[in-house]
C-alpha cells in the first residue's frame, strides 16, 4: 500500500512538493529464499521524498548483528537490503528490532528527530512505531523588529548615555568572557526596551 502526498510548499524543500509513503507486508514466497513483495516495490527507486515502512518477516545482520540466521534467512532478506543499499536507504530503527523495518531515502534522513515504540505490542510481533521529522520549512519565522514603532530619539539617548568600559588590562578567557557578556546584555537591554517585534503567525514566512 502506498500514500502519496503533496503540498505547493514542499516537503523539506519548496522543490520537493511529492512524499511518497510505502507500506509492505510481506511473508513467503513460492520458495524459502523469496517474498511475497519484491525488493523493487518495498524500495523503489523515486525522485522525491521516500518513506517505507513494513512488517516484513526478514532476518539480517544489518538490523541484528548479534544474532545468527538460517541460510534461508539471509538468501531472502540479501536481495531486499543490497536494493536498500543501492539507492542509499536508511534504516530508522536501532539494531535489535528486526521484523518492523521503517526506512528513508537520502532525501528524508536529514531530516529524522526521532524513533521510539513508547506503545506496548499490538500483538504477535506488531510493534507500533513513532516516527518524527523536523522539516526547517515549516518552522515558524522568529519575530522581526517593527521598526515602524520604535521610539527612536529615547533609544538614541539611551545608547548614547550607555557607558562601555574598557576590556581588562591583562585578559584571561574568564574574565574576557565576563566583560563580553556583561556589557553585551546590558546593550541588548537597551535596544529590547525600545524596539518592538513583530507578532508571529501561521503566515509568517520562514
Amino acid at each position: 500500500m502506498a500514500l502519496e502526498l503533496f503540498t505547493w510548499d514542499g516537503f523539506f524543500h519548496p522543490s520537493l512538493i511529492k512524499f511518497s509513503i510505502i507500506n509492505s507486508y510481506s511473508t513467503k514466497g513460492a520458495s524459502n529464499n523469496t517474498r511475497t513483495v519484491p525488493p523493487d516495490l518495498v524500495f523503489p527507486c523515486l525522485p522525491h521524498p521516500t518513506l517505507t515502512l513494513g512488517d516484513l518477516n526478514l532476518h539480517h545482520p544489518t538490523t541484528d548483528p548479534l544474532s545468527s540466521f538460517k541460510q534461508d534467512d539471509l538468501a531472502s532478506s540479501t536481495p531486499n537490503f543490497d536494493m536498500a543499499t543501492e539507492l542509499g536507504f536508511s534504516l530508522l530503527n536501532p539494531p535489535g528490532v528486526y521484523i518492523n523495518l521503517p526506512s528513508a531515502c537520502p532525501l528524508v534522513v536529514p531530516f529524522l528527530s526521532e524513533w521510539s515504540d513508547p506503545l506496548p505490542l499490538t500483538g504477535s510481533d506488531h510493534i507500533p512505531i513513532l516516527i518524527r521529522f523536523d522539516a526547517p520549512l515549516f518552522h515558524h519565522a522568529p519575530p522581526s523588529p517593527n521598526w515602524a514603532l520604535t521610539d527612536w530619539p529615547a533609544l538614541e539617548a539611551d545608547l548614547k548615555a550607555l557607558i562601555i568600559p574598557s576590556p581588562p588590562a591583562r585578559p584571561t578567557s574568564r574574565s574576557m568572557g565576563i566583560w563580553f557578556y556583561t556589557n553585551f546584555t546590558r546593550g541588548n537591554t537597551t535596544l529590547a526596551v525600545h524596539i518592538l517585534l513583530k507578532i508571529v503567525t501561521h503566515r509568517s514566512m520562514p
